[in-house]
Parts: C-alpha cells; structure tokens; sequence
C-alpha cells in the first residue's frame, strides 16, 4: 500500500489551514459541499436496492452533471482501496461532517486546484486515483459545483435545510 500525503486517521493533522475538518457542522457548508456529502452518503452500498442509485444519477444530472456521478463511485471506490477499508457511511440524519467525507472533500478540492494550474500532483497517490479524481474535479468544477474550504467561516450565506434526505 502507497503512503498518502495525509493520515486517514481521525486524528491526523490536515495538509493546510483551509480544509474541511471532521465534526464541522454541515449547516456551515454551501450547496457544493453539501450535495458531495449527501452524494458520498447515499453511494454507499446499502439496503436500498438501487434506488438511491436513479436519484443520484437524476441528482447529478440536475446540477448539469451527469458524468460527474460514475466518477464519484468510481473515485470512492479507488479510495477505499487505498484506505484498505470501507469509507464511514453516516445515516443521512448525522449533521456533522465524518472524518471520511472530510478526507473526500479535501481530496477534490486538491484536483480542483490541480485541474485550475494551481496545485502539484500528490505522488504519493496511485496514477488511477489521481486521473479519476481529476476526472471528478473538472466535472464538478465545470458544473458550477466549487469546493470552498475557506466559505466556512461564520458570516457566510449557509444552507440550513439544504442536506436533503433520501429515505
């Protein structure tokens, strides 16, 4: 297994000041950061059947993104296999941020600023990671959803009631 250029555990310190941190509540979160936590949630395997498979895809492709959501399984696929475990898969309910999602979130943020010129690779990652999560960013990126760490600072326009629930 390849070291990561951040600790996957809960405890770990985070690459800089502007990340998402575990336990953040996700009323402080916009609607980019709150619609890829209800996405990593509700991507999880489950009891569900596959129906929280057709909302995701009609989720993703109301926000003009309907490549972005096979991206999303398969990134966090990739990233389970890296972590050599399953990510946490939090009931909808939970209104604070898990360690995994903010690992999630850090990561596209990362290949956000990577696809924008304003990054460096992570070496540490494996190639096909790194193109899928890549891959995810642009896509994000081009359908207006922008990760914003630095947004989660009080006196920011939040979305309260914005985390939707899909049972």
């Amino acid at each position: 297994m390849k070291l990561l250029d951040f600790s996957p555990r809960p405890a770990a310190h985070n690459l800089s000041s502007d990340t998402y941190e575990p336990s953040t509540e996700l009323t402080t979160f916009g609607f980019s950061e709150q619609f890829l936590i209800w996405a990593t949630r509700a991507a999880q395997p489950g009891a569900d059947r596959g129906v929280s498979h057709v909302k995701l895809a009609s989720a993703f492709a109301a926000v003009d993104a309907p490549d972005a959501f096979p991206l999303l399984r398969e990134f966090l696929s990739l990233l389970e296999k890296e972590f050599g475990r399953p990510l946490t898969a939090p009931c909808f309910k939970w209104r604070s941020l898990m360690a995994d999602e903010a690992r999630v979130l850090n990561l596209l943020v990362h290949f956000q600023k990577l696809v924008m010129g304003n990054a460096k690779p992570m070496a540490s990652l494996p190639s096909a990671l790194q193109r899928t999560g890549q891959m995810l960013a642009l896509s994000l990126h081009s359908a207006g959803l922008i990760l914003r760490p630095e947004s989660t600072v009080v006196g920011h326009e939040s979305w309260s009631d914005a985390m939707p629930m899909l049972h």
